[in-house]
């Protein structure tokens, strides 16, 4: 039996935008994948503690209970300090697990990347 190369089930992408930490995810976010986000978002963070983080969802195929716990987990490590998060542009699947679960009435989402961002941005000064 040959191995077949299985797709990367999931990508991460950092950027700065307007001095927020933006994090694309692309693939699945589920048990096999959430410790590799949790420990990429946690990088984020604490690279620069006060930065504040957008995580862009829109390329999410799938999200399970661990990846919605891995986010949640984010949200609590940034809300202790000056910082904040968002989450932008979630899939309409990851949109439906964040809506069943009740966490869009917690975490802040967008509808948009950049409404997301403007809302996260550092005041001027």
């Amino acid at each position: 039996m040959e191995p077949t190369e299985a797709a990367v089930p999931l990508r991460l992408e950092n950027r700065l935008d307007s001095g927020v930490a933006l994090v694309t995810v692309t693939g699945e976010i589920d048990i096999s994948t959430s410790a590799l986000l949790r420990e990429h978002l946690l990088r984020v963070i604490t690279d620069e503690p006060r930065r504040s983080l957008v995580v862009n969802l829109a390329r999410v195929s799938f999200i399970d209970s661990t990846g919605t716990g891995v986010l949640v987990g984010i949200w609590h490590r940034v809300c202790a300090t000056d910082a904040s998060l968002a989450l932008a542009a979630p899939s309409r699947q990851a949109r439906a697990i964040l809506d069943l679960t009740g966490l869009t009435s917690v975490l802040p989402v967008y509808d948009t990347q950049a409404q997301a961002v403007q809302a996260c941005r550092p005041p001027a000064g």
